[in-house]
């Protein structure tokens, strides 16, 4: 999901779903491809992406705190993971990719909204 700080009065709801997004699928896309994935297996990437890092950064929005963001980080790799193994063709090791592109991005995230 990438780490997402919670939003602060009159911030957009609409700017802050759209660079997790942004900067998610650039990350883990990116990690996906050096992992070895090509072509549809990077479709399916991003469409687990699209799945859940808005649904994930909208929660987060909601309620805020460490906890929830460990529980919803912990629920993002699941499914990821799940959907690698499931629907992806040949992917090595689908959930050390979900956990490693997920951490990156989480990893990532809290380094920029440190930043900012």
């Amino acid at each position: 999901m990438g780490y997402v700080r919670p939003r602060k009065e009159g911030e957009d709801m609409l700017g802050i779903l759209s660079a997790s997004l942004a900067l998610t699928l650039l990350l883990e896309t990116t990690a996906a491809a050096l992992w070895g994935l090509r072509r549809q297996n990077l479709l399916l990437g991003v469409m687990v992406n699209l799945l859940t890092n808005p649904a994930a950064v909208l929660l987060h929005q909601l309620f805020p705190g460490w906890g929830v963001t460990l529980v919803l980080e912990g629920a993002v790799v699941v499914i990821e993971g799940a959907y690698y193994a499931k629907y992806g063709l040949r992917i090595r090791h689908p959930w050390l990719l979900s956990l490693s592109a997920n951490a990156l991005s989480f990893g990532v995230g809290v380094v920029i909204n440190r930043l900012l």
